[in-house]
């Protein structure tokens, strides 16, 4: 008779050890991801259509800044300090040094002054400054200009609606207002995966 209340008892312990592991490590875990998606990791949701046909409006991304240096043809997300008290998300079009120009529909890019080439058209279409388009919102810079250090210049891919560094308001972008790079689309789940 002892024994079997032996047994009985070990085999409750048992049981409740288990239980205990599982909620220990389902703990660990949940404090693991929290910790991720607070320093490593950041989800951004897309309001407006600069970025279509990429990124639509009401989707969200996944974005990191965990050793992050912005390259061409990146999208990232922009602090709200820079535009409006909300985040905006662009592409990535020329980097610290390298110099811009925009005529005839096209942006050219280059190290130097004399050896800009046309980018950028893998993304979207046409482009327009504000003078070709007849002045207004996109008046105040002037091209060609050189993106100063630790600064990028940066595109929305639907070009014609969107408020990008062709604008004062927005201007060349400040690294240290780069959120971080987006890189999976998680909503709409139809949609789940890679940007690029």
């Amino acid at each position: 008779m002892e024994q079997k209340d032996n047994k009985k008892l070990k085999e409750t312990r048992t049981f409740w050890n288990e239980l205990y592991e599982w909620v220990d490590c389902a703990i660990i875990t949940i404090i693991c991801i929290l910790l991720m998606f607070t320093f490593v990791f950041r989800q951004v949701k897309i309001d407006g259509g600069s970025m279509e046909p990429t990124l639509r409006n009401e989707e969200r991304v996944i974005v990191s800044d965990m050793f992050y240096t912005p390259e061409y043809g990146d999208i990232v997300v922009i602090s709200s300090e820079v535009y409006d008290n909300v985040p905006i998300i662009k592409r990535v079009i020329a980097t610290e040094g390298q110099w811009i120009d925009i005529y005839d529909g096209l942006v050219y890019v280059g190290d130097s002054k004399d050896d800009m080439k046309p980018v950028g058209s893998e993304f979207v279409g046409d482009i327009y400054t504000e003078a070709e388009l007849g002045g207004g919102l996109y008046e105040g810079q002037e091209y060609p200009l050189q993106v100063p250090e630790n600064h990028v210049f940066v595109l929305g891919d639907n070009r014609s609606v969107s408020l990008d560094s062709r604008t004062t308001v927005v201007g060349l972008i400040d690294e240290r207002h780069i959120l971080g790079k987006a890189l999976y689309r998680i909503y709409p789940f139809s949609e789940f995966g890679s940007i690029y």
